[in-house]
């Protein structure tokens, strides 16, 4: 029996800041590359604003991939907003970016929005691309039944991110059990409370957590950590450092 190819480890870019990547993105991916990612997860307005440079990027370095973009769900909304989508998704084909994230957070009556999310991800499905929706903690107000709804009712797939999970007070386990077959895409991130931690060095115990995302054979693992106090290199490279140690990736 042969075991499943390891995922791809990549990193969201907003650790090195936004404004730093927005005018030095050539940098900041030669960090990423040197704490030893092979991919990134950037904001999608980097890809609108610097594709050709990013193509130049990709072409001088092979072994790095724009895996992922973030953006607002609720930046998508009308209909004008709704048709700058495929051009966005022609630039994701050119440069093989795989997956397309949104959030939103809480709202009171959100079937609006899943509408909305269940039409990009039709869209998104067309070009090859996966939508997924991004969770944060204020979604688990009524516990599960938001991404109940989300993924039964809309057919919308998740980009799971743990530490969030972790923050609202809800089992981290269970919430990877009960949506395995919906998560495309997940954020691996440590907490202490409300600080952001390297891997390993918060409150969750996070080697059970990366036992069950292995048995989702998803392409790719994002590493993120919104804020540092550390330099984001070094910051990249110690979780980096957790994910060979712990489970040899």
């Amino acid at each position: 029996m042969h075991n499943p190819p390891a995922p791809g480890i990549a990193v969201q870019a907003r650790l090195w800041g936004l404004e730093r990547t927005a005018s030095h993105y050539t940098e900041v991916f030669d960090e990423i590359l040197a704490a030893g990612y092979t991919g990134a997860e950037v904001r999608y307005t980097l890809l609108q604003e610097q594709e050709q440079g990013i193509v130049n990027y990709l072409q001088r370095k092979p072994q790095f991939s724009l895996v992922a973009l973030h953006a607002s769900l609720k930046g998508f909304d009308g209909a004008e907003a709704e048709e700058l989508l495929p051009g966005l998704l022609e630039r994701m084909n050119r440069t093989g970016t795989s997956y397309l994230l949104v959030s939103m957070g809480y709202e009171r009556h959100p079937e609006p929005w899943f509408e909305l999310a269940a039409r990009l991800s039709e869209l998104c499905d067309r070009y090859g691309v996966t939508l997924c929706y991004h969770n944060h903690a204020a979604e688990f107000t009524d516990g599960p039944a938001f991404f109940d709804r989300l993924t039964g009712s809309y057919n919308v797939r998740l980009a799971a991110d743990l530490a969030w999970v972790h923050r609202a007070g809800q089992n981290v386990p269970a919430f990877i059990d009960r949506y395995a077959e919906w998560i495309r895409y997940v954020h691996v991130k440590d907490t202490i409370g409300e600080q952001w931690k390297e891997l390993g060095e918060g409150e969750i115990v996070l080697r059970p957590l990366l036992e069950r995302l292995a048995a989702l054979q998803l392409p790719w693992w994002t590493v993120e950590q919104d804020f540092t106090d550390r330099e984001p290199l070094l910051s990249a490279a110690m979780s980096r450092k957790y994910l060979k140690e712990q489970l040899g990736i």
